[in-house]
């Protein structure tokens, strides 16, 4: 999140939705999100309604020159990041935000095709619903929950298989990705979780939540898509934003306000900040019943102090001999021979003096070998057998980049989280996350896994690191470039205990 406190100007976002008198959703939760999670809301109003906590009552249209003129003043002088559309009650309102948003650059749209609310009149005619085919080609992420999926692709949605084709026929409308809301059906038959689905051309996973049985939802579908407008605004991808957005609705449901204490008057989700504790994020997962996973071997410390990783066994030899208690070996360009040998040895070595040595990608050979536990990459979970991981007790370690890399690691339970890289390095590419999003989501993460911090890591900036509460640093060249090895290892072991 951005610090608004330093003169930094906040991101620009505009909401195009209709006003509700009523406050809870419509153009005012969006205000409310946008500015709640660190960037300045700019508006647009389609139209007013008059309604209260139990519906909508009167719908009045704002005229078209009107509703443009508030378009081209913003774009003259406050152009958006990003643009969350909410309900257009025209087809010449489709057409005029059509127009302007092809007038704009660089910024990303999100488009939550309010309909109907979920008690009153209906919004937008059939004559609306197909201009919105003009608009979905501008579109990076379209938001219907499952009513208005059906009713927008004309498609029957009673499974998450049905859901999942939904979907895909708003990529084939031109849209860049689709979220496709749970929380109106009971999937598969099973109404104790939510399940959205994201989908896009190159990407596609699901959101589990356990539903949470509240009358106090008003403005959930507003408030969901101006979150993710608000996180791409702050920088976030769209699988992060997708998962904060999620999130952020979670805690809102949770924390949701009340008008009264016999509960008859609906109320509204609540805006409160960016989302931190970790049992308010989905589960998320590849296939919709992935979820609910049995935990791995925990290791026998949330604090897994220096944690060496070394290319051959004449390292991991050395530092187990200093005393070093976890390790890694990544070795890469070996013959199938070569490391069913090296990891043999390497799993030896580790036993022999105590230590828990994971191995990188090879979960085949750790198996094989009974090692005690092995690395894995975000791609690399893919083709992995879990099952057979888990069957074979090893402990589970998994690199996170992200706040979707993290909360799809944490569906599988894993032994420890590895964050980074936290600076540049020297050893490969890598994704640099920096401090901001380790504190972020140390704070988030810590009590739950282990955390080790990686990437370019050494004795000149490691305390900044140690000061989010990560319990393990993971190095290379800080001891395998250093002059004196075990001088290094002692250094690191003594500023990280």
């Amino acid at each position: 999140m951005k610090n608004v406190s330093n003169n930094t100007p906040p991101p620009i976002v505009w909401a195009i939705a209709a006003s509700d008198s009523g406050g809870g959703a419509g153009v005012q939760a969006d205000i409310k999100t946008i500015f709640d999670l660190g960037a300045h809301a700019c508006t647009a109003i389609t139209g007013i309604t008059a309604q209260n906590s139990q519906g909508v009552h009167h719908i009045d249209i704002c005229n078209d020159d009107i509703f443009e003129k508030q378009l081209l003043a913003l774009a003259q002088d406050l152009p958006p990041v990003a643009i969350k559309i909410g309900v257009l009650l025209s087809v010449s309102q489709v057409h005029i935000v059509t127009n302007i948003i092809r007038s704009l650059k660089n910024v990303c749209v999100i488009f939550d095709p309010v309909l109907a609310p979920t008690a009153g009149l209906n919004f937008v005619t059939e004559e609306t619903r197909d201009a919105f085919n003009q608009l979905l080609p501008l579109v990076d992420l379209l938001t219907p929950n499952i009513p208005e999926a059906e009713m927008l692709s004309g498609l029957s949605i009673n499974d998450t298989h049905s859901q999942h084709l939904a979907a895909q026929y708003f990529i084939g409308k031109g849209v860049t990705a689709v979220l496709i809301k749970g929380g109106h059906g009971a999937l598969n038959g099973n109404a104790s979780y939510c399940q959205d689905v994201f989908v896009s051309a190159t990407q596609q996973f699901w959101l589990t939540q356990k539903k949470q049985n509240t009358p106090h939802s008003h403005g959930t579908g507003c408030t969901l898509s101006s979150a993710a407008t608000a996180f791409v605004a702050e920088g976030k991808a769209l699988c992060d934003a997708v998962v904060l957005a999620n999130t952020y609705i979670s805690k809102g449901l949770r924390l949701a306000i009340t008008f009264d204490e016999a509960g008859y008057k609906r109320g509204a989700v609540a805006q409160t900040g960016w989302p931190q504790s970790l049992s308010d994020f989905p589960q998320v997962s590849l296939q919709p019943e992935a979820i609910e996973q049995t935990a791995f071997p925990s290791c026998d410390t949330q604090r897994l102090g220096l944690y060496p990783v070394v290319d051959s066994l004449d390292w991991l030899s050395k530092l187990c001999a200093t005393g070093v208690k976890t390790l890694q070996l990544r070795v890469k360009d070996k013959s199938a021979a070569e490391l069913d040998e090296l990891v043999k040895a390497a799993v030896a070595i580790g036993k022999h003096y105590q230590a828990r040595l994971f191995i990188n990608d090879y979960w085949q050979l750790a198996i094989k070998h009974q090692a005690y536990g092995v690395h894995l990459g975000q791609e690399d979970m893919v083709d992995a057998d879990v099952d057979a991981m888990r069957a074979a007790g090893l402990h589970l370690g998994i690199s996170t980049h992200s706040e979707y890399e993290f909360a799809y690691a944490a569906t599988f339970k894993p032994s420890y989280l590895a964050i980074g890289a936290i600076f540049p390095t020297d050893t490969k590419e890598v994704v640099e996350v920096g401090l901001d999003n380790l504190y972020r989501w140390a704070d988030t993460l810590n009590g739950h896994y282990p955390l080790v911090a990686i990437g370019g890591i050494n004795l000149h900036n490691i305390q900044s690191v140690l000061q989010s509460g990560v319990g393990s640093i993971a190095v290379v060249s800080a001891i395998t470039k250093a002059d004196d090895y075990i001088s290094a290892t002692k250094q690191l072991t003594k500023i990280i205990q």
